[in-house]
């Protein structure tokens, strides 16, 4: 039996609410056992934010509405991007229509801003810190992420995943177009800068590379919680987005049967666990570069975006 399309809705953000700092964990884990640590558990993001959901939410004085809004703002843009993109089913649910891939990068691009601006305003000398890093790599990113998707609407002629989707899977000349492998390529490398992966691991509390965590260093409590289950919920949609539409665009629900979706959530976890093992390999086998370093390496991605275009316009197709 056909599941409701408002059902197939919700179970799309629930499972992003429930896996993605399952996929943290897992990211975290195998990043520990490939640099020989015994590291904690795959369960070890929600511990954590049970353990800040528990606790009280200090204001600083200082704060103004700016501080209190920001975690609604980037907890609830990322509700809104999961309604946008297909999680578990390769046809568009009801909201599915209201903003297609460059809608979905405008609401991570609103998160990053009240997060920036949130980090900005207590006064904090590294909130002001990771607000100017965290702008200067996104000045650098934001360019090859909209050559990506340039390339995107090139090949599939719409920027609607769905419509993605349908293109890729129709026959091996689509995927296999060289335009296509450049654009996964660099979306990669988009991935790995947006979860602080490379060039330099900015997740920390290492003045000299900290770059999310000196924006959020004023939080604490269930303010914390939300932009913290926020981040992990991006890094989970990035990973949709990149295993669902651009590489492995199989193993959606087709029907929407509840044995169809349950398979889609096995798929998916199975997708993102492959990219994670990759994600890992390249991390530890690239040398970290110091910051003022990114422009190198987002370049580089830049270049790769560029030639996606250059190829598709020179195949034709």
């Amino acid at each position: 039996m056909r599941l409701p399309d408002v059902v197939l809705q919700v179970l799309q953000v629930v499972t992003v609410l429930a896996f993605s700092p399952l996929i943290t964990g897992l990211l975290k884990r195998i990043e520990e056992i490939v640099e020989s640590k015994r590291g904690p558990s795959v369960l070890q993001p929600y511990y954590d934010l049970r353990k800040l959901f528990q606790k009280e939410w200090l204001i600083p004085r200082a704060a103004s509405p700016i501080f209190l809004l920001a975690p609604f703002v980037v907890f609830t843009a990322m509700i809104a991007i999961t309604l946008l993109i297909p999680v578990l089913t390769d046809f568009p649910l009801p909201l599915g229509f209201m903003g297609d891939m460059l809608g979905g990068a405008f609401l991570f691009t609103l998160a990053s801003f009240m997060v920036t601006l949130a980090g900005m305003d207590t006064g904090s000398p590294h909130g002001g810190l990771g607000a100017s890093r965290s702008t200067f790599v996104a000045i650098l990113a934001e360019p090859t992420l909209i050559l990506v998707l340039i390339g995107v609407a090139l090949i599939a002629q719409s920027t609607l995943p769905y419509v993605v989707i349908k293109t890729l899977v129709a026959g091996p000349a689509a995927y296999f177009n060289p335009a296509h492998l450049l654009i996964v390529t660099a979306f990669f490398l988009l991935f790995l800068a947006d979860t602080d992966r490379l060039p330099l691991h900015s997740d920390t509390h290492v003045e000299i590379s900290m770059i999310e965590e000196a924006r959020i260093l004023e939080y604490s409590g269930w303010g914390l919680a939300l932009l913290k289950w926020a981040s992990h919920m991006k890094q989970f949609l990035l990973l949709v987005v990149f295993c669902n539409v651009l590489l492995f665009p199989w193993g959606l629900s087709h029907s929407g049967t509840i044995p169809s979706v349950v398979w889609a959530v096995l798929t998916l976890l199975l997708k993102m666990t492959v990219i994670v093992v990759l994600v890992v390999i390249v991390q530890t086998s690239i040398s970290r570069l110091r910051f003022f370093r990114y422009q190198e390496y987002l370049g580089a991605s830049f270049i790769l975006a560029l030639l996606a275009i250059i190829a598709h316009q020179l195949t034709g197709s």
